[in-house]
This record gives C-alpha cells, structure tokens and sequence, in this order.
C-alpha cells in the first residue's frame, strides 16, 4: 500500500469516530441516524421514566427497622438508570445506584425486582426522623418525598419530677411529673390505694390530668402514694410513685372508757391512737410505765398503708385483785406533741355462769368450804340433840302427829289398825326403857 492510499484510509477512519462521537452527544436532533445500539442510548433520555405510586409516609417505634420503597413504570437497565436517596433536610446523599454513600452501617439499599427499589435503616433512632428523597435521572428529574416519624416512649425525667413530700396537716403541696417522649406523652395522676384526689379549683375525682398536682390544705386523708403515668401510645407506659405524708400531733380515743372486772379474773383495755411521724406509745399505772409481764400483756397493732398512722393499743391484765381497780392511762407522742387517755378498772361481782369456769372440779374457794364447815356443824349439833332423852309426851305427839298427817294417801281399816298398833307398841317400848335404870 502506497503512502497515499494509507493516508486516505486513515482519514476515512477517523471521520468515521467523529461522526460516532458527534451522535453520541446529541447529534441525532439534527438528522443523524445512528445504530441499533446508540439509538437504545439515546431513547432513555429521550423517553419519560417515571414512578408508579407515591413513596408513603412512616411511623415507627424507636429500634425498629423502616424501609421506604419506590417503583418505576417500566423495565429500565441497571446501568442506564441513575436512582439516587438523599435526606433533604440536611442534603446529604445517602445512596447512588445500587451503592451507599454514608458511612453509615444502619443504612442499605436493595433491589430485588428490575422496577422496585428500597432503602433500609436498621435500628431507627430520634436522630432518623426527617424527609427522605429518591429521583432518578429523567429530563427533568423526577423525584419523590416521604417523612419518617420515629416514636419513642416516654421516659420520666427525674430532675423535674417530686421525688417525695411530707407537708404539715392544713398546708399546700404541690407534686410535679415531667416525661420526654415523641408524641409528646399525657401524664395522669392516680392513688395507688383507688383513693379520691381533689385538686386545686376541681372536684374530686379518681384521676387527674396534668404535669402538676396541686392539694389545698392537706389532711391524714390525703397521706397515699401518689402514681404519675406518662404514656403516648408508644408502650411502654412508665410511671413514679410519689409519697406524700402528713405530720400532725399525737391524738388517742379509749373506748370503752369503763371496764369491769371481778377478783380472779381478766379484763383488756383498748385504746387507738394517730400520730405522724410515727408516736412512741405507753401504758402507764400509777405513773409506772408497764412492760410485758406474768400481769400484764401489751399489745400494739399498727394500720396498714395508707393509714398507717394509725396504731391499736390494748392492755390485758390478768388475775385481777383489789390493787389493780382503777385508772390506766394510754399515752402517744411524738415531735409535735403527746397526749393520754384513761381508762377505768372498776369491780363487779361474779357472774353465775363464769363461777364453774373459775372453780376447776375437786376444788374450792373460801364460800364452799364455809358452806361445808356449816353443814359439819349442824351435823354435830343434830347428832347431840339425838344423845339427850326425849320427853315421853313428845314421843307420844310425835307418834300421833304422824299417824294423823304421815299418810295422805286413803288406806283400808285393815291397814289403818295395823299401823295403829305399830306406833302404840313403839310408845310403850320408848316408855319402858325410859324408866329402866342402866
């Protein structure tokens, strides 16, 4: 080949680039045909791709996994489709094609059919939530925007939340409750005995709305657990307790004030008492502050909550005698002051149906064996008037009294002279040995 002809060919070769490349930008809008294959090219960008169905919202506790999906309205090559995710709000481009940008772990992207594509973010925190972006490379560009709404329960804040109260009786108190959370949470206010709560300027009621309690001129009624229950419809719902208590002096009620009681026998003594702080309590007899004993048995019993200011006091004295008739005093204090009760001791007689419990068998007391030393004595007394001889008239009355009046009953002539002859022979033998010297 001759210089010439080289030089031609070289020529036609690269007039024949040119023209390709000259296509390849745009060159077919005036009148260029192109081949099969630069005309698929050039068609994408031409044809209008767009997106079937709007990206939807979403909401979504905290920690779970969110994913937005987008899909297109026809089958597009992968490496003729420029899909990018993007977060709007703060610009940052999250994903081109099929690779992630952000370095950035909880965030992948899919695309497990040729029109469907997704963005995952694992684990979503508060920090996730915002406006996301998906466009893809259309003439113009065309895009599509969903928000993500992380929902996070809520969460007592300990800083500005009561922790407890303890008030004196008549006075104000204010308890507060304060929660975090996203919506933001309601807070409820109950008693954890199911108890009434009056707010300030309502009526009472068994729940209360509102980041702050407010109690008027507080009373021992009002002493409970305070619940405050934050919740958002994002579960868990979270609660604090708060006490609140009510100090007052010492007061005492004795009932019965009198008790009675016979010589050998028991008797209790009662008194209940309220106090907060908590009273110190005492029995007391003749000044003498009395312990647990062969005499005395001593027992308080305090209230459960929420009245556990209250306390039960009660005295059993055992085998009761002369000394231990008549006052016993009930005594509670505490730092706001003290006070006493008394009780009376008094005697009463035995009664019928407790003597045979107070007498075990094959015993006696005192008025059993004075009735026993009378009957001894009427025995002997009996017994000497039988030694000394009778009068022989006296025999004889005796003998005929008991003849008119021994037998009531009607008897036969037989009978009656049998009988008569009895009672004379009797008399003549009582007569005969009355004379005879021995």
């Amino acid at each position: 080949m001759t210089l010439k002809g080289l030089f031609c060919k070289s020529l036609f070769l690269l007039w024949i680039l040119c023209a390709f490349t000259y296509a390849a930008k745009g060159g077919s809008r005036r009148g260029y045909k192109l081949t099969t294959t630069q005309t698929s090219k050039a068609t994408l960008k031409n044809r209008q791709v767009d997106f079937l169905a709007p990206m939807e919202n979403i909401s979504i506790p905290l920690g779970k996994d969110a994913v937005f999906t987008c899909k297109i309205d026809r089958d597009v090559q992968p490496e003729q489709l420029q899909l990018v995710w993007l977060r709007l709000d703060s610009q940052t481009i999250l994903a081109f094609k099929d690779r992630t940008v952000q370095n950035n772990p909880r965030i992948k992207i899919s695309n497990e059919e040729r029109r469907e594509f997704s963005l995952h973010i694992e684990n979503v925190q508060p920090e996730d939530a915002g406006v996301y972006v998906v466009q893809i490379n259309t003439n113009p560009v065309s895009q599509m925007r969903a928000y993500l709404d992380v929902l996070v329960p809520p969460v007592i804040l300990p800083s500005e939340t009561t922790e407890h109260a303890s008030v004196r009786e008549a006075s104000n108190v204010t308890l507060k409750c304060a929660a975090s959370g996203h919506p933001p949470p309601v807070i409820t206010w109950t008693r954890d005995d199911n108890g009434y709560i009056t707010p300030r300027g309502d009526e009472k009621a068994l729940a209360y709305n509102g980041s702050e309690l407010v109690l008027e001129r507080v009373g021992r009624a009002d002493m409970a657990s305070y619940l405050c229950v934050a919740s958002n419809g994002v579960p868990p719902a979270v609660s604090q307790r708060i006490n609140v208590k009510v100090d007052f002096p010492p007061m005492v009620w004795v009932e019965p004030r009198h008790v009675g009681a016979w010589l050998g026998g028991s008797a209790t003594l009662k008194c209940e008492t309220e106090a907060h702080p908590a009273g110190v309590h005492f029995w007391f007899r003749e000044g003498v502050v009395l312990t647990n004993s062969d005499k005395y048995d001593i027992l308080f019993e305090p209230a459960p909550e929420p009245q556990a200011y209250r306390t039960k006091m009660s005295l059993l004295v055992k085998n009761i005698n002369s000394k231990d008739f008549g006052d016993f005093v009930c005594s509670a204090s505490n730092s706001h002051g003290s006070v006493e009760g008394v009780a009376k001791l008094y005697e009463v007689d035995i009664p019928p149906e407790a003597r045979t419990t107070l007498i075990p068998k094959g015993k006696s007391t005192h008025r059993t064996g004075a009735k026993k030393k009378e009957k001894v004595l009427y025995e002997k007394q009996g017994q000497m008037e039988q030694d000394q001889p009778m009068p022989v008239e006296e025999h004889v009355k005796g003998a005929l009294r008991k003849k008119e009046t021994g037998n009531s009953a009607p008897r036969d002539s037989k009978t009656s002279s049998f009988w008569s002859f009895l009672y004379a022979l009797q008399v003549l033998l009582i007569f005969f040995l009355d004379r005879i010297e021995w």
